[in-house]
């Protein structure tokens, strides 16, 4: 059912020249937002306990992968994903209910700032430092790529004190926070975020002192485990929409389809996804069982990233490549659906990333 809810909406309301529309307005659709929070969408995801209606990674995933059939702009990821897992695993009573409160109104975007200059996916590495200032902690630092910094109400930063590296939730308004909002690749909004002695209080230290990258890292899985179901949804969608091109499109007087070459090379995309799918289930179930160590949870993330992100790689190529010179037109979404697929092989972690860390795990 919440399939096909989310399948009916984006058929209506989110094609390709809607899209664009949007992405000229401000890469961000408030109506379209509202509208995820009227239909419950954006606590799907969450257990009832966190105000939301009992689902989790599963759920998150069926949204993912429609979201990723029609590139919607929203930030979904960051804010549900990613934010809901840090408010619900980092904070605690009224504060923490009401922060998830706002979020499934719709009345809060969240943003992640933890990675700094060329240091990857590692979250222990932060040059970020917090010292303790009576009731307050002072933050001073800088963070890059920020996925939905432009619009954030509220940015989880982490710095480094005498006990380790912490995770503090800044506001927007803070004094001393420098915001420079920047489009990336794909056309969604990013920041760069530059805080001079900015004061955070006691109250709004997210998880335990010194023990944030445990917490980053469960977030970072949750938004994974999404990524590779957005993935799914992209590629698909491009399986698709080529087998129709190589249908009607001729060549020396035959449709493209007739071409055994070409053939093949849609059956690999085809299994590719496939193979993206299975795994992206896999990735959810590593969330979802209580039975599974962080050591297990990882390692299936990760195994499921990296399916994810050569999937993204070859059919994004492919499906460019057989569209001819069409395929990198703005006139078609194909080019649209490369972009964002080659930023996702990026975000939270590259191939590398995750190949070292199966290893690692092992």
């Amino acid at each position: 059912m919440l399939r096909e809810s989310v399948q009916r909406y984006l058929q209506q309301e989110y094609d390709y020249q809607q899209r664009g529309a949007m992405l000229k307005a401000g890469g961000f659709s408030a109506k379209a937002w509202r509208d995820f929070a009227d239909f419950g969408w954006l606590g799907a995801a969450l257990p009832e306990e966190a105000g939301g209606f009992g689902g989790g990674a599963l759920e998150a995933g069926i949204l993912m992968e429609a979201f990723g059939r029609r590139l919607v702009l929203e930030p979904y990821l960051w804010t549900v994903v990613v934010g809901g897992a840090l408010l619900q695993h980092g904070l605690q009573g009224a504060t923490r209910d009401a922060l998830l409160a706002q979020m499934v109104a719709g009345e809060l975007q969240l943003a992640l700032a933890a990675l700094e200059d060329d240091v990857g996916q590692d979250f222990a590495r932060v040059d970020t430092i917090a010292v303790a200032n009576g009731e307050s902690w002072v933050l001073k630092g800088r963070k890059r790529v920020v996925p939905n910094g432009a619009i954030a109400h509220r940015f989880f930063v982490s710095a480094r004190n005498a006990e380790g590296v912490s995770l503090f939730l800044v506001a927007r308004d803070a004094p001393g926070l420098r915001i420079r909002s920047y489009r990336s690749n794909d056309g969604q909004t990013a920041a760069e975020l530059t805080l001079e002695d900015v004061r955070v209080p006691r109250s709004d230290i997210v998880g335990r002192l010194g023990e944030a990258v445990p917490l980053l890292t469960l977030a970072a899985d949750h938004g994974s485990a999404a990524l590779c179901a957005e993935v799914v949804g992209s590629t698909a969608y491009l399986v698709d929409s080529t087998c129709e091109y190589l249908k009607t499109r001729e060549q020396y007087g035959a449709p493209l389809a007739k071409f055994q070459v070409l053939q093949h090379r849609l059956a690999d995309m085809y299994v590719a996804v496939e193979l993206a799918r299975s795994m992206a289930l896999v990735a959810a179930a590593a969330l979802t069982d209580a039975g599974k160590s962080a050591r297990e949870r990882m390692h299936d993330i990760s195994a499921a990233r990296v399916q994810a992100i050569r999937c993204a790689r070859l059919v994004g190529r492919d499906a460019v490549q057989m569209h001819g010179g069409m395929g990198m037109s703005e006139e078609l979404d194909i080019s649209a659906h490369f972009k964002r697929l080659m930023l996702a092989t990026l975000l939270l972690g590259d191939e590398d990333f995750h190949l070292e860390r199966m290893a690692a795990l092992v």
